[in-house]
């Protein structure tokens, strides 16, 4: 046995129980730290050719491993800009070196320039939001990733472009019938302007919608005169004299307006008539005589504001069986119709359009409504959904951050408006990683490529808002790795000790 190999066997084993020690007194120091992550030595041996004489001691090596992929607990508090990642995933941040790296570490405190810098000094990094595209990701690089900066929306006002406004028309209600209910949309500079919004019954299903700011009608629908209908169906051969029936349908006349055709039919003699008014209350028809039917056009004169009308009965028959009669008609008039089926669900159209002015120096945007969930059915009119987009000049009172990472300003009227959205990272291999000071990790030969992506996107984790992860280092199990290395490292200087006085022995027999 050599006393050499012994002493070295020693020190190897008491480097090696310092070197444990050393990573157990990192842990226990940063117990504290947000989203630290523990280190630990393992062991493993080294083994000299030895004979079946001669036993040559070898000794031991270590290497540090990082549980960096190991979730920690989460502490809740009360900022919203302490992020937390719930799953897979780390924040990028920029170093004052400009260089990105990866962490977990998500204690960041708004800075006087807006930016978000954690405990370290760590800028959090991100994509400028769209709401039309999500930001186009280079999946092995940082370039496009921009500081993200609470206090770029200082003064906001966004002008009004769309809208939804969802009404029940009640279907109860009698032709003439009107409603009015209003929303509130923004010019260019933040404006209010309210607009009030008309509703009207022509017909039976049909409705008229008439958009107006200040009192003018503000639509921006060209329109066309009546000037043909044409008329099919069945009226019942076999009904008994003095039959009636009424239907209504819906003509423009030459201002555009929509008015109510009201259609009286009557069985005379064995024979079916027709006369054609111009309204519900009219009692004089615009035609001379009762026009029988079945029949070819009836050519109705103009009389203001209607023009001249041919009504085509040429396809309404008359035989056993159900009456029924439509007359639908050309033209279009300057306030849409809107027409909904016999189960009161609306036909069309699915929105009103309205004309772009300025107003003040301020553009006020052609606006598009849309209308396509508003139904005709037996109740109260009532507005089920209205908003308009955009918003009054406000300043930024604070922000809120979702779970896949978009960071909101929030103004002084209560709007949120989405400004960043943070990128997250991952490699295939976590522990792989580099650690570096400050808690923040780079790439190494062996974690692999890093790899973006956002929060709640495929494998990567969602962000908690007003959280903390916690150091994943567990108090009792490190007391316990110390009192090990102690007593080890105790136990290899003996060994080393040992080894000493024999050599001093074999050193005095040659005196």
């Amino acid at each position: 046995m050599s006393l050499y190999g012994t002493m070295r066997t020693g020190v190897s084993g008491m480097n090696a129980q310092a070197n444990r020690l050393s990573t157990v007194g990192d842990n226990i120091a940063n117990a504290s730290t947000a989203g630290y992550k523990k280190a630990s030595t393992q062991f493993s041996s080294l083994i000299l050719p030895s004979s079946e004489g001669s036993y040559n001691s070898g000794g031991v090596t270590t290497n540090v491993r990082y549980s960096i992929s190991s979730q920690g607990t989460f502490t809740y508090t009360t900022s919203s800009t302490d992020l937390a990642i719930n799953g897979r995933g780390f924040f990028i941040v920029q170093g004052s070196d400009g260089i990105e790296y990866l962490t977990r570490a998500g204690n960041f405190t708004g800075m006087s320039d807006g930016t978000l810098q954690n405990a370290a000094g760590f800028t959090l990094m991100g994509y400028q939001y769209s709401s039309t595209d999500d930001p186009t990701i280079v999946v092995n690089g940082f370039d496009g990733l921009t500081e993200i900066n609470l206090s770029s929306g200082s003064l906001n006002a966004a002008a009004s472009q769309t809208g939804i406004l969802d009404v029940n028309l009640p279907s109860k209600e009698a032709i003439g019938y009107q409603k009015t209910t209003s929303l509130v949309a923004y010019d260019s500079q933040g404006n209010t302007r309210l607009l009030d919004f008309l509703y009207t019954k022509a017909a039976d299903n049909t409705w008229t919608v008439d958009v107006k700011y200040e009192g003018t009608s503000i639509l921006s629908q060209p329109f066309t005169p009546t000037a043909n209908v044409t008329a099919t169906g069945n009226l019942d051969s076999a009904a008994a004299d003095g039959t009636t029936f009424q239907t209504t349908e819906i003509v423009y006349d030459t201002a555009g307006n929509a008015r109510t055709l009201r259609y009286e039919y009557a069985k005379t003699a064995g024979a079916w008539s027709v006369n054609v008014f111009d309204g519900m209350t009219s009692a004089t028809p615009l035609n001379a005589a009762p026009f029988a039917i079945p029949g070819g056009t009836l050519n109705t004169p103009a009389t203001a504001p209607l023009g001249a009308l041919a009504i085509n009965f040429s396809g309404v028959t008359s035989v056993a069986g159900t009456t029924t009669v439509s007359a639908p008609s050309d033209g279009v008039g300057n306030v849409p119709t809107i027409e909904f089926d016999v189960n009161g669900q609306i036909v069309g159209p699915a929105s009103v359009t309205t004309q772009a002015m300025v107003l003040g120096g301020a553009v006020f945007n052609g606006l598009t409504i849309d209308i396509s969930g508003s139904t005709q059915l037996s109740s109260d009119f009532k507005v089920g959904n209205g908003k308009i987009d955009g918003n009054a000049a406000s300043d930024v009172v604070g922000h809120e951050i979702s779970q896949d990472g978009i960071v909101y300003l929030k103004y002084s009227n209560g709007k949120l408006e989405p400004k960043y959205r943070i990128a997250m990272a991952d490699v295939q291999s976590p522990d792989q990683l580099k650690p570096l000071a400050g808690n923040v990790y780079s790439q190494s030969n062996d974690s692999g490529v890093i790899v973006m992506g956002y929060a709640a996107n495929g494998s990567y984790g969602t962000i908690l808002s007003g959280a903390l992860e916690d150091s994943n280092v567990d108090i009792a199990e490190e007391l316990t790795s110390m009192i090990e290395s102690q007593r080890n490292y105790t136990a290899n200087s003996k060994v080393f000790q040992t080894g000493s006085e024999l050599m001093e022995v074999l050193v005095n027999l040659k005196r």
